[in-house]
């Protein structure tokens, strides 16, 4: 009788994948094969397997996410009637793909499209500054999806309209440091790794760049309040409220900076009123900027307007918010103002390094104020340990004009090129893997 405590027996079952998982990140199959103890065309039957799964898993998804009647219009956009173009290929997939497989799979996709209702709902509460109803709605849906990133999203925005800094910036910590998880699993292993090895479980996930931003303005927001606490001034809250006017689209409908100026001609006597008001009404205005609205883009006026170096100080950090034309605002306020906010700009950069990928506007405006002090700061962040950002330095140090950037931006020029030679020369050895198979 085979003893039931041998070393066979205790051996822990190996991973029928993990020689395909090998191949697919590019290493030599001979090498695979010993490793494991396979053949090289035991090797190849697995990797013809996993392809042959993975395109009826694709097939399967294209089937149970776009149901539609013979004579509708495909879902695939082709223009043909459903019947004439991918109804063939899908009753493929039915005689192909197990029917439990199926049944799941078209629970998976009736779940994603009343999700995508139910989200949809989320963001028109948000819209209509229903907050409360907002949030509770995303967070009963969390408890089923707990990694759909735009459930995150419209729990954040309601905290942020409300003044819950705390959670909001909970959240935006936590969703950024998975964003950054998933990534470098993705880039590893070819799927998310919550989704797991079967990709079952519902994901949906921001990048890691759009929740460093959210991170960010959380952060501010707490500060702020702090910083600047909004007090009792009853007239200033009405005077800015006056503001949320320009967010009517029926009566202001002109957009980019046809439909700005619209809307600051007729609030004019709003605005004039509050830079008489001066830096008391900073509380009041920085709320509208963690949200974009119309009425957002009025703050960066108002705050180089008061010509202080608070409202410079903040200028860099609202920069760094990056929302649409408010970001640019904020640099353009700050390019206006000339070699004085240097020092402050520079103080913005040197702190918070974390969030350093959300600088390259301020790193752009030293190089729109040509000068030592900003040529200076510039040589010290050329040599960045992200590419992103030595690439932004060295355009502009470029727009200096001076003969003193050139060794600078040549030796970023090389390590940016050679950085891109082991890209590509990484995305050629995996094209050329997934061609000899």
């Amino acid at each position: 009788m085979d003893n039931p405590q041998s070393t066979e027996s205790k051996t822990a079952p190996v991973d029928p994948l993990q020689p395909v998982a090998e191949v697919l990140r590019g290493e030599d199959p001979d090498v695979i094969c010993k490793r494991h103890n396979i053949s090289r065309d035991e090797l190849d039957r697995r990797v013809e397997e996993f392809k042959r799964a993975g395109r009826q898993m694709a097939l399967a998804d294209d089937f149970t996410v776009n149901r539609a009647g013979r004579n509708d219009p495909c879902p695939c956009g082709s223009g043909k009637k459903y019947k004439k173009c991918c109804l063939p290929r899908h009753e493929e997939v039915r005689q192909i793909i197990p029917g439990e497989m199926l049944r799941k799979k078209e629970e998976k996709a009736k779940l994603q499209e009343s999700l995508v209702k139910d989200i949809g709902r989320g963001f028109d509460l948000l819209v209509s500054k229903d907050f409360a109803k907002a949030r509770k709605l995303a967070t009963s849906l969390l408890a089923t999806c707990p990694e759909d990133d735009r459930l995150h999203d419209i729990v954040v925005s309601a905290c942020m309209a409300t003044g819950d800094y705390d959670e909001a910036l909970r959240t935006c910590r936590r969703r950024w440091q998975v964003a950054v998880e998933e990534k470098e699993f993705f880039q590893t292993n070819d799927h998310y790794k919550r989704e797991g090895a079967d990709r079952q479980e519902h994901v949906h996930f921001f990048s890691p760049s759009v929740w460093l931003e959210k991170f960010w303005m959380a952060q501010r927001a707490r500060a702020y309040a702090e910083q600047f606490p909004m007090g009792e001034d009853a007239n200033l809250k009405k005077l800015v409220a006056r503001l949320d006017v320009a967010n009517d689209l029926k009566r202001f409908p002109g957009r980019q900076e046809e439909g700005f100026e619209e809307r600051r001609a007729a609030l004019e006597p709003v605005l004039d009123e509050l830079m008489e008001a001066g830096p008391a009404a900073i509380p009041h205005l920085l709320p509208l900027t963690y949200n974009f609205t119309w009425a957002s883009l009025f703050v960066p006026d108002l705050l180089a307007a008061f010509d202080t170096d608070d409202s410079i100080r903040l200028l860099a950090e609202l920069s760094m918010f990056r929302l649409p034309f408010f970001a640019q605002k904020c640099l353009e306020n700050l390019e206006r103002m000339g070699p004085r906010v240097i020092p402050l700009v520079e103080e913005t950069l040197q702190r918070d390094s974390a969030f350093d990928e959300l600088k390259v506007g301020l790193i752009m405006l030293l190089g729109h104020l040509p000068g030592p002090e900003s040529f200076g700061i510039l040589t010290r962040w050329i040599d960045h340990e992200n590419p992103y950002i030595v690439d932004w330095t060295a355009e502009a140090m470029q727009l200096h004009g001076n003969p003193e950037a050139a060794p600078y931006v040549e030796k970023a020029r090389a390590r940016l090129e050679e950085l891109s030679k082991i890209g590509g020369a990484i995305r050629e050895l995996a094209e050329d893997q997934e061609q000899s198979q």
